[in-house]
């Protein structure tokens, strides 16, 4: 399986150890995009992160897709949404990770960690300049608003809940039951209410159409001032003007953003060199071991494929997740 970041690419072993579970079955490796492009043709089911647009009228063998990631947004083109070919993703399997993730930046932010670790590198004892500047601040008795109450939201639900945090949460099925630590649901028409009255915002919901520049200009405006904004879903969630405006003039208190509208991070953004920014190279997800529970996952769903049973993860391709 290809990817632009080698820590994204499977292990060789784990391949090996699917041929020794699944000897009736032939893999057919890819290790770029052109052979992945040949190999498609003559495949039954694929375990990959790509399928060009392009490439789908002529897949017509091709019945299921695995993808190794929870965001599908770049690779449901219009060409495989109307296609009959079923798209599975990993929703789930890095969403404990993710969810310590956000916990991390939300303590670091309200903490003061940024300006902490600046002083560290400079030797100088901050304590009068941080403490009487009033600025750090407990989670207890906050409120979090999580935008996209999903696999990973729910887990972040769950562990703020455990910070004696107030949770908020938006999602497209707000009569559906809630969650544990989760104190309200709003659908999303209500967004604004939210981000006003929210002390830590958490960007989780999938990029899709509805979805895309979500957190405009307008919607940043909503924002309580001085809260916190942390994106771990995409880059393009948001207007990356809009916001490092809004962070330069301090009415939101600081962002954690692991996701970028284009990665690597071009080495000129602004976000750089913002005192209230943590950048982070979108590894909210990252473990001591991805692929395991991811290939394990792949092979549950292999054996339904092949007993004719319902997937697991099957992704909604009208909705987008």
């Amino acid at each position: 399986m290809i990817s632009p970041s080698a820590a994204w690419i499977i292990p060789r072993a784990h391949v090996d150890a699917l041929r020794r579970d699944f000897p009736q079955h032939t893999f057919l490796e890819a290790w770029d995009r052109e052979t992945l492009r040949r190999v498609l043709v003559e495949s039954d089911a694929a375990f990959a992160a790509f399928l060009d647009k392009d490439l789908v009228p002529s897949l017509a063998r091709l019945r299921w897709v695995q993808a190794p990631a929870a965001g599908v947004a770049h690779m449901l083109s219009p060409e495989l949404a109307g296609s009959p070919i079923v798209l599975t993703s990993a929703r789930g399997v890095r969403a404990r990770a993710i969810a310590e993730h956000v916990m991390l930046m939300a303590l670091a932010l309200a903490r003061q960690l940024p300006l902490i670790m600046r002083r560290q590198s400079e030797r100088a004892w901050a304590l009068d300049e941080i403490e009487t500047a009033g600025t750090i601040r407990t989670l207890n008795g906050r409120q979090m608003g999580i935008v996209g109450l999903g696999s990973i939201g729910v887990e972040v639900a769950r562990l703020a809940a455990g910070f004696g945090m107030r949770v908020v949460a938006t999602r497209m099925h707000s009569d559906r039951p809630r969650p544990q630590g989760v104190d309200d649901v709003l659908p999303p028409e209500r967004l604004a209410e939210l981000l006003s009255s929210s002390d830590v915002v958490v960007l989780s919901a999938a990029l899709t159409a509805d979805t895309r520049l979500l957190m405009n200009r307008e919607m940043l405006a909503h924002v309580k001032r001085g809260a916190y904004l942390i994106n771990i879903s995409r880059g393009r969630l948001v207007d990356d003007e809009a916001l490092v405006e809004a962070l330069r003039e301090a009415r939101i208190g600081g962002a954690a953003l692991d996701v970028f509208t284009r990665e690597p991070l071009p080495a000129d953004s602004p976000y750089w060199d913002l005192p209230n920014v943590i950048v982070t190279p979108h590894l909210s997800g990252a473990m001591e071991d991805y692929w395991t529970p991811l290939v394990a996952l792949f092979a549950d769903n292999l054996r339904r494929f092949e007993k004719g049973e319902p997937l697991v993860n099957v992704v909604d391709k009208a909705a987008g997740y």
